[in-house]
């Protein structure tokens, strides 16, 4: 459906603004795509991360759980408002920090966001607008708050990165009138601690992560995934599914790869489908990509696609997968083992004789969700003859490298551009939404984009994989180990 929208007049960190705006839509949204004010974050949509913090007329909320028509009037204060002095007209993002003194842009920052640089507070810095604008709040209504009451007032925004630690420490330090020591520049004292030389941007909402930025008029992507742990699947008469929805341009599947249809981060190991051929093997397996206009792809359901689906019998263990009867996998894979490792050392038995204490036990470790407070994002565009591709990445060279497979492409037509990153701990080293943003992008000639919202990026993203563990341990009476019995199952 189209959506109904009004004007909506609010103050936006001291500035009078006018929106068109559906009333429901959120503030979030309206911050960030309407009035250009990226450094107001969006991690969840559900109000359970705190990186869209704001405040509304001095209260602190979520952006995401506020709706545009309730802030008719209002008063809405972001991290571009914390500063002493109005920085809107100086673009950190686009300074070189390496080469430029700082000392002037610096004096006009609030005492919270300097404290934020002192202690190094800001890591990854996707949850930092939050936390200042949280912050901010607290030091209004107490100037010197306890450690129990920062604690508090912050537990509303998710880190990843700091273990809070250094966070609670700035902001106690902001509501402390004594000095910081001083903390020398950098080659001015050897071993001593240096602010972040992208800190500047982190503590004032104006680093680019992967969904603040995108080409204008950008196509925008959306992957149709499996709702099966296993089925088979067909797709159906897509040419009559675009022309019943003008504005949807394209529907792309496995038979539209150009090059090699399967990834994976270790070489030897690749064989993660860009898109499911014919059988999915996971809930939230890519089956399909769909690309158009924004407009008309924000009101597309991809439940209207036109796909079949057979349900067929899931393999949810190992136990399961290595029966004698379970199907295999994928091609090459006998028994459905990826690779095995054994290692020996010694006479196992006689180290246990010789020990007096001997502890076994049997340990299972789940799937880890990553949990980066920043879903998957970014956009790819064509540059003459090559393809570029900015995203959220932790190895743009294993992108690049990747991606020029996947489009059968040399690896000198192929630039991956790394955004500041949200957060990854491992999970963002595989490559995720980068295949299908270059495929649109290639093939239409025009630039698209896709952001991943928090379910998606939860649902089809890399993990620590889980484990069955067997485990023996044998001791002598001074401590030492006589013998180390140890077999794993990692799924």
């Amino acid at each position: 459906m189209s959506w109904v929208t009004q004007q909506i007049s609010f103050t936006v960190d001291d500035r009078a603004v006018l929106v068109e705006a559906a009333p429901w839509e959120r503030l979030s949204s309206v911050l960030r795509d309407r009035l250009g004010l990226t450094g107001t974050k969006v991690g969840c949509d559900a109000g359970d991360c705190g990186a869209c913090t704001v405040r509304l007329d001095g209260d602190v909320v979520c952006a995401c759980m506020v709706a545009a028509a309730q802030v008719e009037g209002r008063k809405v204060t972001t991290v571009a408002g914390l500063a002493a002095t109005d920085l809107a007209a100086t673009d950190l993002a686009a300074t070189d920090l390496a080469t430029t003194d700082l000392a002037g842009i610096a004096g006009s920052l609030s005492r919270l966001q300097e404290s934020f640089l002192h202690y190094g507070a800001a890591q990854c810095g996707i949850c930092t607008p939050g936390m200042l604008v949280a912050a901010a709040a607290l030091l209004d209504a107490t100037p010197c708050p306890s450690r129990a009451e920062v604690e508090e007032a912050l537990s509303g925004v998710l880190c990843r990165c700091t273990g809070y630690q250094k966070i609670v420490a700035a902001v106690l330090h902001a509501g402390d009138p004594t000095p910081a020591e001083c903390v020398p520049l950098a080659g001015c004292a050897v071993g001593a601690s240096i602010r972040k030389l992208d800190g500047m941007v982190k503590v004032t909402g104006k680093d680019l992560f992967a969904a603040d930025e995108a080409p204008e008029a950008a196509l925008v992507v959306r992957v149709l995934r499996s709702p099966h742990h296993a089925a088979r699947f067909a797709l159906g008469d897509i040419d009559a599914f675009l022309a019943a929805r003008p504005g949807i341009l394209a529907v792309y599947s496995a038979k539209d790869v150009p090059g090699e249809n399967s990834f994976g981060v270790i070489p030897g190991f690749v064989d993660q489908p860009v898109f499911a051929e014919q059988v999915c093997r996971f809930r939230g397996e890519a089956v399909a990509l769909v690309v158009g206009e924004a407009a008309p792809m924000a009101d597309l359901d991809l439940e209207d696609l036109p796909v079949s689906w057979q349900e067929l019998d899931p393999l949810l263990n190992p136990e399961a997968a290595q029966a004698s009867t379970a199907p295999p996998l994928h091609a090459g894979r006998p028994g459905n083992v990826l690779t095995e490792g054994f290692v020996e050392r010694g006479d196992l038995e006689q180290g246990f004789a010789a020990a007096v204490l001997v502890v076994e036990g049997n340990f299972e470790t789940p799937f880890v969700e990553h949990a980066y407070i920043e879903p998957e994002a970014g956009f790819a565009r064509r540059v003459g003859d090559r393809l570029e591709v900015h995203a959220c990445t932790q190895a743009p060279h294993m992108d690049r490298d990747a991606l020029a497979r996947i489009m059968g492409m040399p690896l000198d037509q192929v630039r991956v551009v790394p955004t500041a990153c949200g957060g990854g701990f491992g999970s963002k080293l595989d490559i995720s939404l980068q295949p299908f943003v270059a495929l649109a992008a290639w093939k239409l000639g025009r630039p698209a984009r896709i952001v991943y919202t928090r379910p998606e990026s939860m649902q089809s993203t890399t993990k620590r994989h889980p484990a069955e563990i067997k485990l023996r341990v044998g001791a002598a009476r001074d401590g030492r180990l006589t013998g180390f019995d140890f077999f794993a199952i990692f799924n």
